[in-house]
């Protein structure tokens, strides 16, 4: 005999059904009077016994886990309102997230058995805390950054001659800055290609000829901190360059930046950033410190564990600059 219509109609809402709770890692289960489980539907592979009809939770699940279903089964069952629990089951070496919901099963007012709805949240809940760490990793850069903002527009404002004088030296020191974290993020906080900084910084300081300005030696990609203060160094050797040094004239002089890396040992690695600048005979040191010169022979080395030696001599400006190996990947 043939099936009806409404038998095949069920058929295909059960098959409907029963794809929806594969597709969304959801399990339907339901248990009697007794305790005991009446009903399965789509069980999740990561559960520690595969057959449950006709046993209880203390038959298949740990002790920890079956107390707390115990507990939200009672309470759905007291105050006739659905209860949420989370639990763990670990499976091999690793921990899966469920959330279970419990409902009381009624007829006619009459309690019959409980409705339990299983999610597996594994993926959701890795999400979850993949995001909270970004945010928290974002949070501390954030305050990193603008704690050196505020150091960088004190001192500038400290050694500036006027407000003008500190809009034009401040905005450049901010725009260095900026540039640098527009490269950080691009390569979601890894840093950035020493190379890449230098190119990027020498760019923004002025029309210099490419002749005049050589980048040789390692390419190692910079930690967000390293990066961040090896920009604003680039910046402040770029800026002199550019207003008394070998960039004021076309032809004046010339640039050599460099990069080393030495690696006595796996423990003992460093980078050793040169730069080697001629024709720089009219950039003469300060009567009195300023904050370009305080960030080249302080603030930098002091930010990123290193040293650094800046000397203005006759014709030659040199600045060399030891940053440490957890400063950077080789």
């Amino acid at each position: 005999m043939a099936p009806s219509l409404s038998t095949i109609d069920q058929r295909m809402v059960q098959r409907a059904l029963s794809a929806s709770l594969v597709e969304r890692q959801v399990a339907v289960l339901h248990q009697g009077l007794d305790g005991r489980y009446d009903f399965v539907e789509n069980l999740s592979p990561h559960w520690p016994q595969a057959d449950l009809i006709g046993r209880s939770d203390d038959d298949v699940l740990p002790s920890a886990v079956a107390s707390q279903f115990a507990d939200a089964r009672q309470m759905a069952i007291d105050r006739n309102a659905p209860q949420i629990i989370d639990f763990e089951l670990r499976i091999g070496a690793r921990n899966h997230q469920f959330e279970a919901r419990f409902s009381a099963d009624r007829d006619a007012h009459v309690f019959v058995g409980i409705t339990i709805i299983i999610t597996d949240v594994s993926d959701l809940r890795a999400r979850e805390l993949a995001l909270a760490t970004l945010m928290r990793e974002v949070s501390h850069r954030s305050k990193n950054l603008l704690a050196i903002v505020q150091s960088v527009a004190a001192q500038t404002a400290h050694n500036s001659g006027g407000v003008e004088d500190f809009l034009v030296r401040f905005r450049g020191r901010l725009q260095s800055l900026a540039s640098t974290q527009d490269m950080v993020t691009e390569s979601n906080w890894r840093g950035t290609l020493f190379q890449s900084l230098v190119s990027a910084q020498m760019a923004r300081v002025g029309q210099a000829d490419p002749a005049d300005i050589r980048v040789t030696g390692d390419n190692p990609l910079l930690s967000p901190n390293a990066a961040m203060h090896i920009g604003l160094a680039m910046h402040e050797l770029a800026i002199n360059a550019v207003m008394h040094g070998a960039l004021a004239e076309p032809g004046r002089g010339a640039i050599w930046i460099d990069a080393q890396i030495h690696q006595a040992d796996p423990q003992n690695a460093e980078m050793v950033v040169q730069w080697q600048e001629t024709g720089a005979g009219h950039l003469k040191p300060p009567a009195a410190p300023h904050f370009g010169r305080l960030v080249l022979d302080r603030i930098v080395p002091a930010s990123v564990g290193g040293s650094a030696r800046y000397v203005i001599d006759d014709d030659l400006v040199s600045y060399r600059l030891v940053v440490p190996a957890d400063q950077f990947e080789a």
